[in-house]
């Protein structure tokens, strides 16, 4: 096991600068997920770590030590691609045994024939075979050893990417959005099996990936990056709960936060579309602010009142144990989307009237350049009756 220390570190690919002087410390035994859009630097920043591409400024560190030009083989390193990567030609035994035989045999034991000459060589197969047998025993894969990969399926080929990379007891791994390629159901599955594997062998894991939904569920803390910065680090439950950034708190959550233009006096007391809200920031703001809730913060309010947004139900969308109601405001400018019960559905129809009540202590209020406002405490709050 191994931690992993980023410190300044840049990268440029001509006149473009791709990371912004990113500093980063993963403790070992660590899950650490880095998460965000298409093109915001998380691939680079992992292969970095991995020395495939060398950073323009700045040190990455494996254990307190710089190896900023230790060869990639070199870091004890090893890497799950989301093309899984794997030999079509060797069976899934050849495949896992592939990378000991090139770490641990020698130039001529690597031969067949000339090999078997060479004292001590049977000694290194029988481990080699152990260690295989190991790893197909901890992914299950055991039944699969003599198949190839084209006679597997999409999750038995990552589990034995996996095995390919967990044979070598790495001092970390490092994982490039692994699940990409399998179907929601698998990804799910694969989620809950990968959570268990870091769990049961306490290696650090870096993973990547753009889908939130992975990062909330499998990491210990996650790393929100755009435009080559990490806007926000912490544990999953944190960042959901309390983005610092506008931009983490839309990329963050599924549907998206709610966000509405709003209004602040000189007491700082906030309102929204007319709703006058029960907060107040801690600091008066100048400018435009956006409020935000997630959609769980509302709650339907049976009639009209003036403590409510109004709305008309747009759309219905079912998902079994929930529902989310999408509902156009009366100003016919904004939407809001509002996590029900099913129960409390049931009779909503397309075109019915709506009252959207938000629940005042989950407000979140963002500045005019997207940085989180501090809200007032609550028994410091001015109650807007």
């Amino acid at each position: 096991m191994a931690s992993i220390g980023l410190r300044g570190i840049t990268k440029t690919f001509g006149d473009t600068q791709v990371l912004n002087a990113i500093d980063l410390h993963i403790a070992d035994g660590e899950f650490l997920t880095l998460v965000g859009p298409s093109g915001c630097g998380k691939s680079t920043t992992l292969r970095i770590i991995a020395g495939l591409e060398a950073q323009t400024e700045g040190d990455v560190e494996i254990d307190g030590a710089v190896v900023n030009h230790v060869r990639p083989s070199r870091r004890d390193l090893a890497m799950v691609f989301q093309s899984y990567a794997l030999y079509p030609h060797l069976s899934v035994r050849q495949n896992l045994a592939t990378p000991l035989l090139l770490r641990d045999l020698g130039f001529w034991e690597r031969f067949p024939l000339f090999g078997a000459l060479v004292p001590g060589r049977r000694k290194k197969i029988e481990t080699l075979g152990a260690a295989v047998r190991d790893t197909a025993g901890t992914l299950e894969i055991e039944h699969l050893l003599e198949r190839k990969p084209g006679q597997l399926s999409g999750g038995q080929r990552q589990r034995v990417a996996l095995g390919r990379a967990m044979v070598r007891n790495p001092a970390a791994f490092l994982m490039d959005e692994p699940l990409s390629n399998l179907d929601a159901g698998l990804r799910v599955h694969m989620r809950a099996e990968l959570s268990e594997l870091h769990r049961n062998l306490g290696t650090t894991f870096v993973y990547v990936t753009h889908d939130q939904a992975e990062a909330l569920t499998m990491s210990d803390r996650m790393a929100v990056m755009l435009d080559g910065d990490i806007l926000q680090l912490g544990a999953p439950d944190d960042v959901y709960q309390n983005p610092q950034d506008l931009r983490v708190a839309e990329f963050v959550g599924s549907p998206k936060i709610n966000v509405l233009p709003g209004e602040c006096d000189s007491a700082g007391r906030l309102s929204c579309l007319g709703v006058a809200l029960e907060r107040r920031l801690a600091k008066s703001a100048d400018g435009a602010i956006s409020l935000g809730w997630r959609p769980e913060h509302f709650t339907l309010h049976p009639g009209e009142t003036s403590e409510c947004f109004a709305g008309r139900l747009v759309y219905k969308e079912n998902l079994g144990a929930d529902v989310y109601l999408h509902a156009a405001l009366a100003d016919g400018a904004h939407r809001l989307i509002v996590r029900v019960t099913p129960a409390r559905a049931h009779d909503a129809a397309v075109g019915d009237a709506l009252w959207l009540d938000p629940d005042a202590g989950r407000t979140m209020a963002f500045g005019p350049d997207g940085r989180r406002l501090a809200l007032a405490e609550d028994d410091e709050a001015e109650r807007v009756v």
